[in-house]
């Protein structure tokens, strides 16, 4: 039997904040004590242990919750497991700007100051592909293959099109 490797993480020291959802899924607004900084976690991946020891609740960084989850590239995600097709590229956008809009059950990596990595599923490898359309910025680094043939076809049918001549 393969254990998880969550299993064996350290426990995090948190101070619970507010709980927000946020497409469909709850999450936990909290500051860890540990990293001495402010997390987003989705509620059903935590396995809390109460300690019973009292604190002094913080103030929240801008005061806007919903946008604090929203820009929080790791909220803990990983891609929904039902979808058919699940791919991932490299956007020329910052993750807390892929964050905000990435559709719930995506993963959204930090990979520089002004670059991502966005995971995430859907029914055909070209709804994934017109998903990542909607960011409106170059894609590199695409995977599986599958991926990268689907955008390819959504490329070609749109140079093929032929104007619609005006109602007469």
């Amino acid at each position: 039997m393969a254990l998880d490797q969550a299993d064996f993480a350290a426990p995090h020291r948190l101070e619970p904040h507010h709980l927000v959802v946020w497409t469909g899924r709850w999450y936990l607004i909290a500051y860890d004590l540990n990293d001495q900084c402010w997390r987003v976690d989705r509620v059903d991946r935590l396995h809390p242990r109460p300690t019973g020891r009292a604190f002094t609740p913080r103030e929240l960084p801008g005061g806007d919750l919903a946008h604090f989850v929203m820009t929080s590239p790791d909220r803990g995600d990983t891609p929904a497991a039902d979808w058919p097709c699940t791919g991932s590229a490299r956007l020329n956008l910052p993750a807390q700007v892929v964050a905000h809009w990435a559709p719930g059950g995506s993963v959204v990596e930090h990979l520089d100051p002004h670059h991502s990595r966005l995971t995430l599923g859907a029914w055909s490898w070209a709804g994934v592909a017109g998903i990542l359309a909607t960011f409106d910025t170059d894609l590199t680094d695409l995977h599986p293959p599958a991926l990268t043939q689907a955008c390819q076809q959504i490329a070609h049918r749109y140079t093929t099109l032929q104007p619609t001549p005006p109602p007469t």
